[in-house]
């Protein structure tokens, strides 16, 4: 009789739990386990909604169009491209009709016409449809990107069902484990997880952790190249007597956008701020309007995005440290501890065919170096 495949993902956000759907498709018992008190509390619990694969490309200030990031860049938009069809589809069978039936597309202004068509230059020679528009209703009478291909939805009621059927379906989670502690296992290759109250010794151990990966890793003997970029959230409610635009509009200044949700808008994004008021500030140029007759926010929020070194996904077999022979396997020793991270402003979009890809990974279906683990 054949065993069942055992997994232990550490992360209950969007990467985590669409990694723990795609295994227990394939029959592996999974057992998730987060340091927060519920799914989706960490970078999407109230992100810009955005599902955005013409977005696949770094937003960094200091980005450096090298061969290596232009290779990244087309790694993460093929992920985006096969993970867009997996997402929707899984919000149908979540019962997420109205998200999937959000209006499409997304705009992104610019200061001027010249610089709507260069970008779109650009984004063209990547194969990104990009049309150029300038429409008062939706684009603030600035010269706008309209990406038809592009979606939106709530990324944490999205994760907040996924978790529910998940549960349903067998996967047991266990919150609030803030005491996690990973030790290279006496079986080679393989990493045993404790815990207060638990301890497990899985086939698979998965590290989807976003900004956190490299705090997790480093016990392990290892480093990830994750750097912890903050960005904000503001919530308000809708106005009364503004219509704002149905489909996000982002800002190419600020890094930011406004997506109107069912009963609220969010002004969310920017790079490293300290606080909202740089968001809060560029959209009161924009929007002066309806900021000027904006009730006090609803929220404020801030979140971490686990921006990698590489550019683009660490997704794959995380490598045994040549001075933990002794305790996990000499080198070349095949590794069971997994890792699906550095999705940066992405995971909302990608985390459907990042899940995909590490459970095929993991079962040996596939592989995929593109996506190599980069410490």
């Amino acid at each position: 009789m054949t065993e069942t495949r055992t997994a232990v993902i550490i992360g209950a956000g969007l990467i985590g739990l669409s990694t723990a759907d795609s295994l227990i498709r394939r029959g592996v018992e999974v057992t998730v386990v987060d340091a927060r008190d519920g799914p989706v509390r960490g970078t999407s619990f109230s992100n810009s909604g955005m599902i955005h694969p013409s977005q696949a490309r770094s937003w960094s200030p200091t980005r450096k169009a090298t061969q290596a990031q232009r290779d990244a860049e087309s790694a993460t938009r093929d992920l985006a491209k096969d993970a867009m069809p997996r997402l929707l589809s899984r919000m149908e069978e979540l019962g997420l009709q109205d998200m999937r039936a959000r209006p499409r597309g997304c705009y992104q202004i610019f200061p001027d016409l010249d610089a709507a068509r260069a970008a779109q230059t650009q984004l063209s020679a990547d194969g990104i449809t990009a049309n150029v528009v300038i429409d008062p209703s939706r684009t603030f009478s600035k010269p706008a990107l309209f990406f038809p291909e592009d979606r939106s939805g709530d990324a944490h009621a999205y994760g907040c069902a996924l978790a529910d059927d998940l549960t349903a379906r067998g996967v047991t989670f266990i919150y609030g484990a803030g005491d996690v502690r990973m030790r290279w296992d006496s079986v080679p290759g393989r990493v045993a997880v404790s815990l207060a109250g638990h301890r497990f010794r899985a086939d698979d151990v998965v590290i989807c952790t976003g900004a956190r990966s490299s705090e997790i890793l480093a016990p392990l003997g290892l480093s990830a190249r994750i750097t912890p970029v903050r960005g904000w959230a503001v919530d308000f409610d809708l106005p009364a007597d503004f219509r704002l635009p149905p489909t996000p509009v982002m800002d190419a200044v600020s890094r930011s956008a406004l997506t109107v949700f069912e009963d609220r808008f969010r002004l969310s994004g920017t790079w490293n701020e300290d606080s909202a008021r740089p968001l809060l500030e560029r959209w009161a140029e924009l929007i002066p309007d309806v900021l000027g007759r904006a009730k006090q926010a609803r929220s404020v929020w801030s979140g971490l995005r686990p921006v990698s070194g590489a550019g683009r996904p660490y997704i794959g077999a995380a490598p045994i440290p040549a001075d933990r022979g002794d305790t996990a396997g000499e080198p070349g020793t095949p590794s069971r501890l997994w890792v699906n991270i550095g999705h940066g402003h992405m995971g909302w979009t990608l985390c459907a065919g990042a899940g995909e890809l590490a459970a095929a990974m993991i079962t040996g279906e596939r592989e995929d170096a593109r996506f190599a683990y980069g410490g």
